[in-house]
């Protein structure tokens, strides 16, 4: 198998599963990953609203990081790419499950990789949250 094999959907899934506690404790699915674009969806769970009914915002800045890495993963093979900066803005309450993260690349450069992360509701299409995350590539990539 070569190297370009290995970086399936089902791998890049099971890589984030068993290396991001969070995405099973929260219930983000990868949905998608692909160069072009990294897609998660969050479905219900004890652990992502607050008191109201909202989902809290740490579980969407997981949503948006998880959604990035997933995109740099199918684009770069990176394993080793780490967050250096994730800036949210939460544009109005998100009430209804499940939530949409979807990553597409600013710049990929060689050290840098810059995304933007549009979070909605799936069901109505709601836009509930962007964000721009910059993450830092290994040497190897």
């Amino acid at each position: 198998m070569n190297s370009d094999d290995a970086w399936t959907l089902d791998h890049i899934r099971d890589h984030i599963e068993q290396g991001l506690p969070l995405v099973p404790l929260f219930n983000i699915d990868v949905i998608e990953a692909s160069p072009s674009r990294g897609a998660v969806r969050l479905r219900g769970g004890e652990h992502v609203t607050r008191p109201g009914g909202s989902i809290a915002g740490p579980v969407q800045f997981s949503l948006a990081d998880v959604a990035s890495y997933a995109l740099i993963l199918a684009d770069r093979r990176d394993e080793h790419a780490v967050t250096v900066d994730l800036t949210i803005n939460f544009l109005r309450p998100a009430l209804r499950l499940p939530l949409m993260a979807v990553a597409v690349p600013l710049r990929a450069g060689r050290r840098l990789y810059t995304v933007d992360v549009r979070i909605s509701e799936e069901a109505s299409g709601r836009l509930v949250a962007q964000a721009t995350a910059t993450y830092a590539l290994s040497a190897s990539s």
